[in-house]
């Protein structure tokens, strides 16, 4: 979702994540996340199901925004194949079919970056 702060772009996202029973995690996004924190999340994310909200999601770095699509592109492209395995930050995961991955962003704030146009492709 994109929108100003505070119109329940993450809430909208936990009550969807709730109604069909999937557990939600909320990471609010900063400078200090780089290529490999997100590829630990995004593993985790996958082995366990759950469904993962990156909150601010265009406060990341420029530089890490285009890293982390191709992570993203990785874990949609297990999805749709439906493969039981693939490979995140060199290595092998487990990925559970109800995985999902939501990024929310406020526009027009100082520090903010735009998304790349490979990124946006993914949403």
């Amino acid at each position: 979702p994109f929108g100003p702060a505070g119109t329940g772009k993450t809430e909208s996202v936990k009550m969807l994540g709730s109604l069909f029973g999937r557990f939600v995690l909320v990471f609010n996004c900063d400078e200090t996340f780089d290529f490999q924190a997100m590829g630990r999340i995004f593993r985790g994310l996958c082995q366990v199901g759950a469904w993962g909200c990156f909150d601010e999601f265009n406060r990341l770095e420029e530089r890490i925004l285009s890293a982390v699509s191709q992570q993203i592109l990785a874990i949609q492209t297990g999805l749709l194949r439906g493969e039981r395995q693939i490979e995140l930050v060199g290595r092998q995961v487990t990925i559970d079919p109800n995985v999902g991955i939501f990024v929310t962003m406020n526009p027009g704030y100082a520090g903010r970056s735009n998304l790349p146009d490979n990124l946006k492709q993914l949403f």
